[in-house]
């Protein structure tokens, strides 16, 4: 039995590396087909559409000159900085609305309320009450992660089985019903956070554009303005890389 699950570890083992060869290869091919047929093009089309080498000497000179760093720290501590504060309002107040009998009503009913409006339709009216600042970024990133929270957190906690606290009291497991269905509901809550920081990235773009904050959002803009369409690719790239990262890294204290 060990030497047939060594060989099984070993078969898996090697489709996930032969997985990400063919990901791998599949990405190269895409980019040597795109740089071939970004040579063919002339005119304003051949201006306007960048080619992976052009990318790639763009980003080398946004990371040399400081412009791509700067960009880079000033967005992920806004999505760093919304996602804790959505964190720390949400998880609770999903719980209630699951597991309070009385004040979970109460409380569901604004989310249902504010859960349809986009979360870009904020910004105009935090730019009148705070101004182009900080805050005003942490703001809109913060409500929009909240709302996700606050929904992923109440459904994994109305979705734990009321039989699962009563067997927990009977083998002598004491606290609170609403802590231990909290943690009971740990994975279900673990992947709105997920798709909160997912959504904070989302939108992060979106608010930087209108409210012209610097960071990743004006950075793609940038591009737009300056006529340098792969100064908008690296933006967009630098986005889907910490995108992409932060999931891995919640998935990892997850697991």
């Amino acid at each position: 039995m060990l030497f047939r699950s060594r060989v099984g570890a070993g078969g898996t083992s090697d489709l996930a590396v032969a997985a990400v060869k063919i990901r791998v290869g599949a990405l190269l091919l895409a980019l040597v087909l795109w740089e071939l047929a970004g040579h063919q093009l002339t005119g304003r089309a051949a201006l306007m559409t960048p080619l992976p080498s052009g990318i790639l000497r763009a980003l080398v000179t946004l990371t040399l000159d400081g412009t791509l760093p700067v960009a880079l720290l000033r967005s992920a501590l806004r999505v760093a900085l919304s996602s804790g504060v959505a964190v720390a309002v949400g998880v609770p107040l999903g719980a209630l609305v699951a597991a309070a009998p009385r004040l979970g009503p109460a409380l569901d009913a604004p989310l249902r309320v504010l859960r349809p409006v986009p979360p870009v339709a904020w910004v105009p009216l935090t730019l009148v009450w705070f101004g182009v600042t900080e805050l005003q970024q942490v703001v809109v990133l913060a409500f929009a992660a909240t709302l996700v929270v606050a929904s992923g957190t109440a459904r994994a906690v109305a979705g734990v089985p009321p039989n699962l606290v009563l067997a927990a009291r009977n083998l002598g497991i004491t606290g609170s019903a609403l802590g231990f269905r909290l943690r009971a509901a740990s994975p279900g809550v673990w992947l709105a956070v997920r798709e909160a920081v997912g959504t904070a990235w989302f939108v992060l773009v979106a608010a930087e554009l209108l409210a012209a904050s610097p960071g990743l959002g004006v950075l793609i803009l940038e591009g737009r303005d300056m006529l340098d369409p792969a100064r908008s690719f690296v933006g967009m790239l630098a986005l889907a890389a910490c995108g992409v990262g932060s999931d891995a890294l919640l998935r990892r204290l997850s697991a």
